[in-house]
């Protein structure tokens, strides 16, 4: 799923509220931002900057962003973070491409692994119905909470 959006949506799905989870979402969006983000700027880059889409490069970036924060809480920095860049790059995994694309595997090989279920501008034609589950899912979170809140209370 290319897009940023449909990852942040998809990602809502595999988090519940918690002090840290914005990191969750840095996490989500954190390939790209390390492995497309800067061809955007520069597309000479492309064998340099791509690794940085890769579990190798994601794990890599995170690690140096934990750097940012106390050290009390650079694990749990790390942990969101990786979660959320391991849920990218599942979805990423279910593209198909016309040429190699994602770089699983590297440094080991240059080889491609994909299990494709959908072109990659297919993925906008799920917002709508993620969107709408997303709606359902916030409704019978509230009102969890609210009987919850009625019985203890």
């Amino acid at each position: 799923m290319p897009d940023l959006l449909t990852h942040a949506l998809v990602g809502y799905f595999t988090t519940r509220p918690s002090r840290y989870r914005e990191l969750f979402f840095v996490g989500l969006i954190l390939p790209d931002l390390l492995g497309r983000l800067p061809m955007v700027f520069y597309k000479k880059s492309y064998w340099f900057i791509s690794p940085g889409h890769t579990p190798m490069g994601v794990v890599l970036g995170a690690y140096l962003i934990t750097f940012l924060f106390e050290p009390p809480i650079r694990t749990t920095v790390f942990r969101n973070l990786l979660v959320g860049a391991s849920v990218h790059i599942f979805l990423d995994m279910l593209q198909r491409h016309l040429t190699s694309a994602y770089f699983w595997f590297f440094p080991f090989t240059w080889k491609t692994f994909e299990i494709p279920l959908f072109w990659p501008d297919k993925s906008i034609y799920a917002i709508p119905f993620v969107l709408a589950a997303i709606g359902v899912v916030y409704l019978v979170r509230r009102k969890l909470a609210k009987s919850r809140a009625s019985k203890s209370g």
